[in-house]
């Protein structure tokens, strides 16, 4: 029975294939009436993943990332409940890759998965704490055997986020083009 398990984890460990990559994004937003500025908005992420390609169909996968955010109320993407000048945010998300179809070097894929969002806003002594539930369809191109490029078009998503004693909670559908996401990836 040993043997038997030991064989099974080997085939499927020959193969299997690691892949490394990670998406970076930036938005900026500004706000004038009468030609005079209101506010402005930054938002950063760095959010480099890890995966492992269990067979032509599924890969399991992590991104752990960080979030800048500047005179804003949204951090990593989660609309905190808080407005504030500066946050900083830790993020963890770890998925399921499921791909569906294939077309020459363009692969269709579903991430669904469950992400954790820890975020500090500057001069409050609250964290905000985060979570949610999604399924995100993306698309890839491979550019070669070993180099990728992947994109997420919005998805379906359940989130909850608290503040202090501030709670909120909510369902999102939606393919807007402001949910774009791009990343790279390389395959071990």
């Amino acid at each position: 029975m040993i043997l038997t398990a030991l064989v099974a984890v080997v085939s499927l460990a020959a193969n299997a294939q690691f892949w490394a990559g990670g998406e970076i994004g930036y938005s900026h937003l500004r706000q004038t009436t009468n030609k005079v500025e209101d506010w402005k908005s930054n938002n950063f992420s760095l959010l480099p993943e890890i995966g492992y390609k269990l067979n032509d169909t599924f890969d399991v996968a992590v991104k752990i990332g960080y979030a800048h955010g500047e005179n804003s109320n949204i951090l990593a993407g989660y609309k905190v409940p808080v407005n504030f000048d500066y946050a900083n945010a830790f993020i963890l998300n770890p998925y399921l890759r499921y791909t569906f179809a294939k077309a020459g070097d363009f692969s269709f894929f579903a991430d669904g998965g469950f992400s954790y969002m820890n975020g500090h806003v500057c001069g409050d002594e609250y964290s905000s704490n985060a979570w949610q539930i999604a399924i995100k369809p993306g698309i890839s191109y491979a550019l070669s055997e070993k180099v990728g490029l992947v994109a997420h078009v919005g998805g379906i998503a359940y989130s909850f986020v608290k503040h202090n004693q501030t709670k909120q909670n909510g369902f999102d559908l939606g393919f807007r083009g402001n949910e774009i996401t791009f990343g790279a990836y390389v395959n071990f």
